[in-house]
């Protein structure tokens, strides 16, 4: 286990999971930028959400997505420009738009879809099924921790293992 002793900050978890993020990211935004899709990664952000689940209110998607209202904001009105969504007032609460995809936006649903599963395809050569679902689900327990605020200080760790 790593300690204040022995940190090394270039092989840190923070680190490592930056950097593989930032990978994954230029990879994906490699993939959607092309003249057949043309997305860029806030694009895809917004529209995975909405190919999930249709008509989402911008809170919805924030919440969904981890992206803050204020940016989610931001991308809807540049999709709505680029003809990839269009805002129509819930029918119970006229304060809340809701955000629904436009034919533009479903015909590129499956392209979309592809290179983003071949990113990740890429991503996981080598592991196999049990080793993939484990470092997902790793990955989850992270989140879930970091999201409940769970904390330790130095020279204490959490060994609920």
């Amino acid at each position: 286990m790593e300690t204040a002793e022995n940190f090394n900050v270039n092989t840190s978890f923070g680190l490592l999971v930056g950097r593989t993020a930032k990978l994954l990211v230029e990879h994906l935004q490699q993939r959607l930028n092309t003249p057949d899709i043309g997305l860029t990664m806030s694009h895809w952000i917004i529209l995975a959400q909405l190919w999930h689940e249709d008509g989402l209110s911008q809170q919805e998607i924030s919440n969904r997505s981890g992206v803050a209202k204020p940016n989610v904001t931001t991308m809807v009105d540049t999709l709505e420009k680029e003809s990839f969504i269009v805002r129509i007032p819930d029918q119970i609460d006229r304060r809340i738009n809701r955000i629904f995809l436009t034919q533009k936006a479903k015909n590129i649903r499956c392209k979309a879809i592809e290179q983003a599963l071949s990113v990740y395809q890429t991503a996981f050569e080598g592991f196999t099924a049990k080793e993939r679902e484990a470092l997902l689900q790793g990955l989850q327990k992270v989140r879930t921790n970091l999201q409940s605020g769970a904390e330790g200080s130095c020279g204490h760790h959490n060994t609920s293992e």
